[in-house]
């Protein structure tokens, strides 16, 4: 199970998001995936969004996933970071996704061509 999780957030795998666009960092493992997903997103001034509704108060972002992971037990999130955010917004955003205790959770990525290594 440890190495499922481990993978599934090292993969780093890039979706179709009905998020609000961020600037997202590159990867060259991204890949598209359709899946049943809550996108937890936090743009470059710091604002956490699931989905596209915007959150007005951290204590409300836990709730807001919890409540998609009642009713779709199945449902992945997908954290949405923008590239310039501080690392410590990005651990924040990590560690409420985890605590909702979804199915999966991945990492939102901006694919880079292997061209370009």
């Amino acid at each position: 199970f440890f190495l499922l999780v481990y993978f599934m957030i090292t993969s780093l795998s890039m979706v179709q998001m009905s998020a609000k666009k961020v600037a997202l960092p590159i990867s060259t493992t991204a890949q598209s995936k359709p899946l049943n997903k809550v996108v937890l997103t936090v743009d470059d001034k710091g604002n956490f969004y699931v989905d596209r509704g915007r959150i007005d108060s951290y204590k409300d972002v836990l709730p807001a996933l919890q409540d998609r992971v009642t009713r779709d037990p199945s449902v992945v999130i997908v954290i949405n970071c923008d590239k310039n955010q501080q690392v410590e917004q990005f651990q924040y955003a990590l560690d409420i996704a985890k605590r909702a205790n979804p199915a999966a959770l991945m990492i939102a990525t901006t694919p880079k061509s292997t061209s370009d290594l």
